[in-house]
C-alpha cells in the first residue's frame, strides 16, 4: 500500500527534508501591498521580512485554493493508494477548509484521502513530522 503525505506551508518543513520523505507541500499566498507571492517559493520567510521595514500595509496571507488542492490529489492517487493530508488548525486558516473542499469537489475516487485538522500552528506541525520521523526508526515491539 502506497501513502502520501501532504502538508502546507506553515508547517515549516525544510525542502530537502521534505524531498527526502516525499512529503508534497502546498504553499499558501502571501500578499505584500500589490503583490501575491507563493510562501517558500517564489518569497522566503527571509524575503518577506526584509521587505517589512518599507511595507506600507501589514503582509497576509490566504489559504491554497481548493482547485490547488484537488490538482495535487488527483496527481497523486495516480500512484498512491492513500493520501494523508496534514494541516495547520482550522481556527487559524482556511487551509484545512480547502482541502476538504477539494475531496468534496473531486467525488468518488479508489484513492482514500484523510484530511487531518492538527489545531496546531507552524513549528509545532514541523515537531510533529520530527516526532513522527523517529517513530519509524524505533523497533516495534511484537
Amino acid at each position: 500500500m502506497s501513502i502520501a503525505v501532504v502538508t502546507d506551508s506553515t508547517s515549516d518543513l525544510p525542502p530537502d527534508l521534505a524531498k527526502k520523505h516525499n512529503i508534497n507541500v502546498v504553499p499558501l499566498n502571501v500578499h505584500i501591498e500589490d503583490q501575491t507571492f507563493l510562501d517558500g517559493i517564489t518569497i522566503s520567510a527571509d524575503e518577506m521580512y526584509e521587505q517589512l521595514p518599507d511595507s506600507k500595509v501589514t503582509p497576509t496571507t490566504s489559504a491554497p485554493s481548493a482547485g490547488t488542492f484537488m490538482e495535487l490529489y488527483k496527481k497523486l492517487a495516480e500512484t498512491h493508494d492513500e493520501i494523508i493530508s496534514i494541516h495547520l488548525s482550522s481556527k487559524l486558516s482556511l487551509t484545512h477548509n480547502s482541502a476538504v473542499n477539494a475531496v468534496s469537489e473531486m467525488g468518488s475516487t479508489s484513492t482514500r484521502i484523510e484530511i487531518v485538522d492538527t489545531q496546531l500552528a507552524s513549528m509545532t506541525l514541523w515537531g510533529g513530522f520530527q516526532y513522527r520521523s523517529q517513530m519509524q526508526l524505533l523497533p516495534v515491539p511484537h
